[in-house]
């Protein structure tokens, strides 16, 4: 009997010592699957580690230079800035560089971000607009910088993800597209988030030296006299300061320069009806998902709207964009500021212009009614 007791015992004790080191150990894991998600190496979950870093500064509300560098990767950020800002902001930006001067400063208010990349077209501006419907995130309002070349059926940037692009169209507008696209497998990353071989290669990434590394840089000193871009926090640009104060001279040369070599509007002869039946679904579709749209049309240098006017024959695609625009934002009630043409929008000269595409962000100040912030009509549109 005495043996039998001290067999127990013996057993229970074994018992009690596994028990307590199996509760030491069961944090282990749960800290190994929470360290995997987060530092993400591979970018299973966190999108590429290094593009993450960048879009995690601009998130942070950081002002940073070199950002240029990533040009060509602007579109993966983004789906960094989407997948990751917190809360989503009741205002978005959509478009291209021509309306990366429309920030917080202009707008005059704080929940806003500026989605819009350069080179955007209706693929861009269609495709960022999933990124934030499929995930359930989206905000009140998108503004939509409208360029003239969204209704243009063959320009689609080469950076453009057209696959998922092509998946907005078939999934939410119901039109087919002859581009294919992938669903997305999720078995291979939730397999890392265990993965002890993830884990150590985690442990490395995060261990790694960085010291010189060439990559975007939070901005040291006066954000307004950097000799470099800069891309603001709230995902808005500021051109550098020699850009800002060149020359009017050397602003109307930029302005002649696209008198006959006017980007992406040469032969082009008329709007592209199957691009106005998108643009039609799409704002259908927006309204279904309670989003409100406000369409922006930023002013060209006067100098570019006069030659083309003075040659309509040969740019009736261009002069044909924003009436129709505006007959279509119409019939869904969709404010729309701005015009092509610098004359129609009160107190913009040449001087509110860069170059020969991008206008200034007193300009834009100019478009949406002052520069106090209190037009009323603009704000109760944004949804305020």
């Amino acid at each position: 009997m005495k043996r039998f007791f001290l067999t127990a015992g013996s057993r229970l004790l074994s018992a009690v010592r596994l028990a307590v080191g199996a509760a030491l150990l069961a944090p282990l894991p749960l800290l190994m699957v929470w360290y995997n998600y987060t530092v993400d190496c591979s970018g299973f979950f966190q999108g590429d580690a290094y593009l993450r870093e960048v879009g995690n500064m601009v998130l942070e509300g950081k002002d940073i230079v070199g950002y240029e560098k990533m040009n060509d990767q602007q579109r993966e950020i983004l789906k960094i800035f989407v997948n990751n800002i917190d809360p989503v902001p009741d205002v978005i930006a959509l478009g291209s560089s021509r309306i990366m001067q429309l920030s917080r400063d202009v707008l005059h208010i704080d929940s806003f971000f500026n989605c819009s990349v350069t080179g955007g077209d209706r693929a861009d501006v269609m495709g960022t607009f999933y990124l934030f419907d499929r995930e359930d995130r989206l905000p009140k309002t998108f503004i939509i910088g409208f360029d003239p070349w969204l209704l243009r059926s063959d320009i689609i940037d080469k950076r453009t993800d057209k696959e998922l692009y092509a998946e907005f169209l078939e999934k939410c507008l119901g039109v087919p597209s002859d581009v294919e696209y992938v669903e997305t497998d999720d078995e291979e990353k939730w397999l890392a988030l265990y993965s002890p071989e993830y884990f150590q290669n985690n442990l490395s990434y995060a261990s790694r030296d960085t010291t010189g590394v060439d990559k975007p840089q939070v901005v040291e000193g006066d954000v307004y006299q950097q000799t470099t871009e800069v891309k603001r926090g709230d995902g808005s640009l500021l051109y550098d300061v020699n850009y800002r104060n060149r020359s009017q001279e050397e602003r109307d040369t930029d302005a002649l320069f696209q008198c006959g070599n006017f980007l992406y509007m040469e032969d082009y002869d008329e709007v592209d009806q199957e691009c106005v039946e998108l643009f039609d679904k799409f704002f259908a579709y927006a309204q279904e998902r309670g989003v409100n749209i406000v369409i922006m049309l930023t002013p060209y240098p006067p100098i570019v709207y006069d030659y083309c006017e003075e040659n309509a024959e040969d740019y009736g695609g261009f002069l044909d964009t924003e009436p129709t625009i505006r007959e279509l934002a119409a019939k869904y009630d969709i404010p729309v500021y701005g015009s092509y043409d610098p004359d129609k929008i009160e107190g913009v000269t040449k001087a509110d212009f860069y170059d020969g595409l991008h206008c200034t962000a007193e300009a834009v100040e100019k478009i949406i009614g002052g520069e106090d912030g209190e037009n009323e009509q603009f704000m109760h549109d944004l949804g305020y």
